[in-house]
């Protein structure tokens, strides 16, 4: 009807962020462009990748000057079903203008993202755009998209290793055997290359360009103490890039004894147990998870001599890349001794639990060396999730996300880098060896064994964790109860000798005592149900028997990963025929989506699996096998080592080294700068002596004392429940008073905490400005008997506080250990001293997505002044007028009035999210003070952020309550970025004004400390040159404290 109108591409931008996986949003309406109504047909709206809540579309091609009716449906991806409606009874209309326009129903909220460049802005919801066609482009985003690309490719193409980068990858063998000539005693190199170290050797030399420096560290396979022929070997290995490690005998015969006896055990989720468990377990298992402290020591001595071997030959800038549990403390040795040095370490193994790792006697000294790592890499992320919970849980560590989904663990002020990243087979030259005519051979031959029966095979190791004597009930249990499948099926079940174990394994003879059972009950004379083989096997051998099998069964009940599943892929590229059963706690099941996994200890659900296997129609076996071999054949060796070096590569690039104080392995590491720096003392030292004007502000718990809140209970209190926490130590209290007395000094201590807390803490400290409930209350002295409110109370502050209570009192009766708090400007949950910190933080996040105003009419906060605030153990809902930032900008605006001119002098020092408020005043000032050009809150190109509804608006910083009537600081567009757009470094051309944040995490703050210790060490040095100093221009405190409270001259 429309169609000879001429047409307005219009932008549509919805807000919506209840869209599940597996949903799509669409915008249907009454015109063709939008499917006439019909859902099927219309238009699909793209997720902003900034904004998850943002959808937008292309621009659609509507008829001009005509009305049109339409609304947003979310449908199912799959099938375009209609799922649910946009909850709105009336239609929604545009009436489309001009050439192109933008058509925002998101209330505003998305409009910094662009749709399309160069557009003027109307009053109407709907606005109109000027540019030219030849400057629009059809899809929303495509600058940023653009832009977006080359920055990835940039990062990507600085990762790639050069000539002038250094390798040293290091494992506990070389790649390499040395032969000792009978006739001459030379050394001679043989090279096996059927091992998997030799194959990631190999990869790694391929993987660097030619000229770069690749060497190997690890145990030659030979023991000598003679200087002498320690020199011939390496002068025989050096041709072969290897450097070797010499260690004595006994030591690498007790390492691996630990190793295999109480590491592997342990790293496989397997608890310590005490003497008498532990002999318990022997006479089951023959295996002893006992703790050896003799072994222990070797242990550290092997360890320890692979780090003094690194040290020696590394050089400046190179990258050193250790492998697996028997290196662990590889990292934290090397460190103490190469500070500067970048380590990467990835676990072949699994990683226990928290459960398990609280067990270990050793369990710091483990961890301390992981974390003394760069980048630590694990097989699947549930390795990885163990080792963060750990961390959190036995070194208090805290993790992050951080720009592209990269992974930190923060602790002793270092990030490092968690990964997951499975190690994966050379698919090209498994395929030409599974061509091999020895392969072929032994794949038939075994063939032949069975007939045409369907042969289940497995291979594993003779250990508990392979659970052999699982797999060989339900085998049995499935022979038994499905008797029309006896004839048809077998299991020929390989067993490798490892771990120290052999064929008279209690483990072994249970084996047998079954097997020998199942074909007695249900094999045949010649025929027997059950086939077992044990003892060492090639590579060849192991493909010759997953050629030969048409089901790969596995039943480990814990195993690092597996490359059995993988290596069957490969053994039926072929033929592309199999089907693979594996056990939910194996590693490779987490990729392999074709495979049937199961629960190893449901005996009755691994038999379903094994019928539902052998009478499955040959189109869905074949469906299935296609999914996981299209996943084997596109893993490359090459590209995994690539992609390890390369991430190791880029925190190098981005990390300068961090000195290190203490020995052992519980030596303090001090800093590392990333995006921002570790504070020098002498430096704020410098600043602070040639300033006559000065502002220090500090927040308190966290910063000046240790933040060791804790919870009590009233005598006869129901409900009301208080922290209480440590006082200040006598001698910060002491350097506090010594800084105050000095009169070029204006001292504030800023604190969430309530007016009794401060009383009593900093009452008897002379001339100190205090804080209370971040600003709410403030005392410009403690001469100033009276606490000031920046603003009284109203009965809108009653509902919302009413409405947060209730709510808040619900999830403390449900998470124990959480309190409510009670403030005049603030109700708070606090989840501090919940056991289970990791999913209180999840709760955390529930209720502050429930409560936040910004989410629209669905928060119970929507249309009240407040902001909710998710910080370091609390949620809080606050009013939007009130935080740290206004405090300190009160203070420096009256202050800046006295002195009619700029302050020299600036520290602002905290440790939690309320006091980044601090941090961005104080960096704007420093900004002012280098002559750039402030912009006005006000000014146009500044979006005003909503705080709850169209009438509020969130106060910024430049709020000015009571006596204040100086001109406010005037804000720069900076101060609404967000920690990811922040660059300290804007912030460092002036030197004399600090903000410093207390432990490494992302903050706004130019510069971090490691701990409260290091916050005491410099307010003892800032005490001391405050005694120095006698004379000053200026009296403590101008124009804040009251002239009747004041002292004279």
């Amino acid at each position: 009807m429309h169609s000879n109108l001429p047409k307005v591409k219009v932008f549509f931008r919805w807000a919506c962020e209840n869209v599940q996986r597996g949903e799509e949003v669409r915008i249907v309406g009454d015109c063709e462009a939008l499917g006439s109504w019909n859902a099927s047909d219309g238009f699909v709206l793209e997720r902003d990748s900034d904004e998850a809540g943002c959808w937008t579309s292309k621009g659609l091609p509507l008829p001009l000057g005509r009305r049109v009716q339409y609304k947003y449906v979310i449908c199912n991806k799959v099938d375009q079903q209609i799922l649910r409606w946009e909850p709105r009874e009336d239609n929604r209309t545009v009436l489309p203008t001009g050439r192109r326009m933008v058509q925002e129903d998101d209330e505003g909220r998305y409009r910094f993202v662009p749709v399309a460049p160069s557009f003027s802005r109307q009053a109407s919801v709907g606005f109109a755009m000027e540019a030219s066609p030849a400057d629009c482009p059809t899809t929303p985003g495509l600058p940023r998209l653009q832009s977006f690309e080359e920055k990835v490719r940039k990062e990507e193409e600085a990762q790639n290793l050069t000539s002038a980068d250094i390798v040293f990858a290091v494992f506990r063998t070389l790649p390499v055997h040395l032969v000792r000539s009978k006739e001459d005693g030379k050394w001679t190199v043989e090279v096996d290359k059927d091992t998997i170290t030799f194959k990631v050797v190999s990869l790694v030399q391929k993987s660097v360009p030619r000229g770069a420096h690749i060497k190997f560290v690890g145990h030659p396979g030979v023991f000598t103490n003679d200087t002498e022929e320690q020199k011939k070997i390496i002068e025989a290995l050096a041709p072969y890039n290897c450097i070797p490690v010499f260690i004595d005998e006994d030591v690498v015969s007790n390492t691996l004894a630990f190793c295999h006896s109480f590491l592997w055990p342990v790293m496989h989720n397997m608890k310590v147990f005490d003497d008498e468990t532990a002999q318990m377990q022997e006479e089951n298992q023959e295996t002893s998870q006992k703790f050896d402290e003799s072994l222990w020591k070797n242990y550290q001595v092997f360890n320890r001599t692979y780090a003094e071997t690194i040290e020696v030959n590394i050089v400046q800038g190179a990258l050193v890349w250790v492998h697996d549990f028997y290196l662990l403390l590889v990292p934290r040795s090397l460190r103490l001794r190469r500070p500067e040095s970048t380590v990467g370490f990835f676990l072949h193994s699994a990683f226990p639990s928290s459960e398990v790792m609280r067990c270990i006697p050793t369990r710091e000294e483990i961890l301390q060396s992981m974390l003394s790592c760069k980048v630590v890499t694990f097989q699947i992320f549930e390795y990885a999730r163990h080792f963060l919970s750990c961390c959190q849980l036995l070194l208090n560590a805290t993790y992050y996300f951080q720009g592209t989904g990269v992974l930190h663990i923060e602790h002793d002020s270092e990030a490092v880098v968690v990964r997951a990243d499975h190690f994966v087979l050379p698919f090209a030259d498994f395929v030409v060896r599974v061509d091999k005519p020895y392969v072929r051979e032994q794949a038939q031959a075994i063939r032949a064994q069975f007939g045409q029966k369907m042969l289940f095979a497995a291979i594993d190791g003779d250990e508990p964790f392979s659970g052999m004597i699982l797999k060989l009930r339900a085998f049995q249990k499935f022979l038994q109860d499905c008797p029309q499948h006896r004839n048809r099926v077998a299991l020929l079940q390989h067993v490798l000798a490892r771990r120290g174990n052999n064929s008279d394994s209690e483990l072994m003879r249970e084996v047998k005592r079954m097997t020998d059972e199942t074909n007695r009950d249900f094999g045949q004379p010649g025929q027997p149900a059950v086939v077992v083989r044990d003892g060492d096997v090639t590579v060849d051998d192991r493909l010759a028997i997953l050629q030969a099998a048409d089901v790969l069964l596995d039943t480990s009940i814990n195993d690092g990963l597996n490359l059995h599943p993988f290596m069957f892929c490969i053994a039926h590229s072929k033929d592309s025929k199999g089907s693979m059963l594996v056990s939910e706690f194996c590693g490779c099941s987490s990729v392999l989506i074709g495979a049937t996994k199961v629960n190893p200890w449901n005996t009755q659900a691994v038999m379903d699996a094994m019928h539902g296997i052998v009478t499955m129609d040959e189109a869905e076996r074949d469906r299935r096998f296609q999914q996981d071999h299209t996943y084997v054949s596109t893993q490359r060796l090459s590209e995994w080592v690539r992609q390890n070096l390369a991430e190791l590569k880029q925190v190098k690039d981005k990390c300068k080294f961090s000195p290190v104080r203490g020995l052992g392995a519980g030596a303090r590491l001090l800093s590392m700068e990333r995006g921002f720096r570790h504070l020098t003392i002498e430096s704020v030292l410098h600043d602070y002596r040639n300033a006559k004007t000065r502002a220090i502000f500090l927040d308190n718990e966290g910063t000046l004392a240790p933040d060791r809140r804790y919870i009590i209970r009233p005598y006869g209190a129901q409900e009301e429940l208080r922290r209480e926490g440590q006082p200040l130590d006598p001698q910060v209290v002491e350097c506090l008073q010594s800084l105050a007395n000095d009169r070029s000094n204006t001292v504030m201590v800023i604190s969430g905490r309530g007016r009794s807390y401060m009383d009593r803490w900093f009452g008897d400290v002379k001339d100190i400005g205090l804080c209370a409930e971040h600003g709410f209350y403030h005392r410009n002295t403690t001469k100033d008997q009276q606490w000031h409110c920046i603003k009284e109370s109203s009965d809108e502050d009653d509902d919302w506080k009413a409405i947060a209570k209730k709510v808040m009192q619900m999830y403390v009766k449900r998470v124990q250990g959480s309190v409510l708090e009670s403030k005049g400007s603030a109700v708070a949950w606090n989840y501090r001293k919940v056991g289970a910190q990791q999913l209180a933080n999840e709760i955390a996040q529930e209720l502050s997505r429930y409560l936040d105003p910004r989410r629209g009419a669905e928060s119970l906060m929507y249309g009240y002044p407040v902001e909710v605030v998710n910080g370091k153990g609390y949620v809080e809902v606050k009013r939007a007028d009130v935080d740290k930032g206004v405090a300190v900008n009160r203070v420096l605006q009256e202050l800046r009035e006295q002195i009619g001119g700029q302050i020299d002098f600036v520290l602002c020092i905290g440790d939690d999210r309320s006091d980044e408020d601090m941090f961005d005043v104080v960096n704007e000032l420093a900004k002012e003070a280098n002559g750039e050009n402030p912009v006005d809150i006000e000014d146009d190109n500044v979006s005003e952020v909503p705080c709850g509804s169209p009438k509020t608006a969130r106060s910024s910083h430049t709020s000015n309550f009571g006596a204040s009537s100086g001109c406010p600081l005037r804000l720069t567009k900076k101060a609404s970025l967000t920690l990811e757009e922040f660059n300290p470094a804007d912030f460092s051309k002036s030197s004399n004004y600090y903000t410093v944040t207390v432990g490494r995490k992302p903050s706004k703050a130019g510069y971090f400390v490691k701990d409260v210790g290091e916050v005491s060490e410099l307010l003892q040095k800032l005490a001391l040159q405050a005694r120095v100093t006698k004379l000053s221009r200026f009296q403590s405190m101008p124009m804040l404290a009251r002239s009747e409270n004041g002292d004279s001259d």
